[in-house]
């Protein structure tokens, strides 16, 4: 789950928003004006910023310059009914990471979204230099229907929650409607006894054997004189 700030002070898009995004299992922060979106991001640091530009108080660029220069290096996605060009560049030059125009459409929205997550935490993995322990290898398709009962279909949802797809992107690369991908989701949650789609991708690997240690067991055997 992630910690979504959502800036915006027409509450018909902010009741949007925060359905949608709740729906799709994140936790959504609302701010309708400049200083309250600042002093929310200091509070309870985001994983990214839904900014709206036509604030109250001060204009989205105001709190989009704040934030970079408070040190805050979330993402942060423009959502507003500016379109010219000139307010693009303006947004992208303070350090926003994507610009979306209103009206929208929800599903385009959380695609972009789960993207600039995903890039996010890659981005900070290679920061940090983590590096997996243990060599692992994903199950095979038939490993699957045998150890869980998955159906084809929910082979491709469980791999796509493994990638960190939200169900708006299942739906689009499956071609399935976006309830019907949900409804598999489901499925494959309960088959896996996981409460989470964050516990689903542990569960589709499986460590493999060190191959160093295979190679030391064998010269062991094998070493002349040996007791």
């Amino acid at each position: 789950m992630h910690r979504i700030l959502v800036v915006e002070d027409t509450p018909a898009y902010a009741e949007a928003l925060e359905r949608t995004l709740t729906l799709e299992g994140h936790e959504v922060i609302l701010a309708s004006r400049a200083q309250e979106a600042l002093a929310r991001a200091r509070a309870e640091p985001p994983d990214l910023v839904v900014l709206d530009l036509g604030l109250p108080d001060r204009d989205g660029y105001h709190v989009l310059r704040e934030l970079r220069a408070r040190g805050v290096e979330c993402p942060v996605m423009i959502l507003s009914a500016r379109s010219l060009e000139s307010d693009k560049v303006e947004g992208f030059r303070l350090g926003a990471d994507d610009y979306v125009t209103k009206p929208f459409g929800a599903l385009e929205l959380l695609a972009r979204i789960s993207a600039l997550l995903r890039r996010a935490r890659g981005s900070g993995s290679a920061a940090t230099g983590v590096i997996p322990v243990g060599a692992m290898r994903p199950l095979a398709d038939t490993e699957l229907r045998e150890r869980y009962g998955l159906t084809e279909r929910q082979i491709a949802v469980a791999r796509l929650m493994a990638e960190g797809c939200t169900n708006a992107e299942m739906a689009a690369r499956i071609g399935l409607s976006f309830f019907t991908v949900r409804n598999h989701a489901e499925q494959v949650m309960a088959k896996l006894s996981v409460g989470n789609r964050a516990a689903v991708a542990a569960l589709l690997m499986e460590p493999v054997a060190n191959p160093e240690k295979r190679t030391a067991s064998r010269g062991t055997a094998t070493r002349p004189g040996g007791a």
